[in-house]
């Protein structure tokens, strides 16, 4: 079932982040159709942006998706919790390779689920008096800054609580 949005509503479009549908209006459209119906969203990291995805691109829509609510983002952490996390690679190009494949597809449970397995690689280190590589700290940090602009902006918090509310979440054990 197609998904419908209306002016007013904020929405995640891909890897622009949180968008504002700021109106739907024609847009002239390149191609055989001049004039196309379009969903103007604008970014709410660049609110002087603007993007056009026309209604009637079933992929350009397909990126839209509706906001997590606050209830939908304590099940994912609580679920990401309790889920056996992302198995751990010695494999250092292999374990790279599979971040950042993670980190391009932008699933928030997926990306939970790295960011969990990091975690509990960085307390056995720690245990042994030793840190995590850098390589696998930025991966953490990409991932999570992915989660914290949308999970902050459902849950009504900045960015760095939010990163604050998950890991207080995801070390929960």
């Amino acid at each position: 079932m197609k998904q419908t949005y209306e002016a007013g509503m904020h929405v995640r479009y891909g890897g622009t982040g949180i968008c504002l549908i700021d109106r739907i209006e024609e847009v002239p459209y390149p191609g055989p159709q001049p004039m196309r119906l379009c969903y103007v969203l604008k970014p709410v990291r660049n609110s002087g942006m603007e993007v056009s995805v026309p209604l009637d691109n079933e992929t350009l829509c397909a990126k839209m998706q509706p906001l997590r609510t606050p209830a939908e983002i304590d099940a994912m952490l609580e679920a990401a919790v309790h889920d056996d996390p992302m198995q751990w690679n010695e494999d250092r190009k292999q374990r790279s390779a599979e971040f950042r494949k993670v980190l391009a597809g932008g699933d928030a449970p997926t990306l939970l689920r790295m960011i969990h397995c990091i975690l509990r690689q960085q307390a056995l280190l720690k245990a042994e008096g030793k840190h995590l590589s850098a390589m696998d700290d930025n991966a953490r940090k990409d991932a999570a800054r992915m989660l914290d602009e949308e999970f902050g902006f459902s849950l009504g918090m900045t960015p760095e609580a939010a990163s604050a509310y998950i890991y207080d979440k995801l070390n929960r054990e």
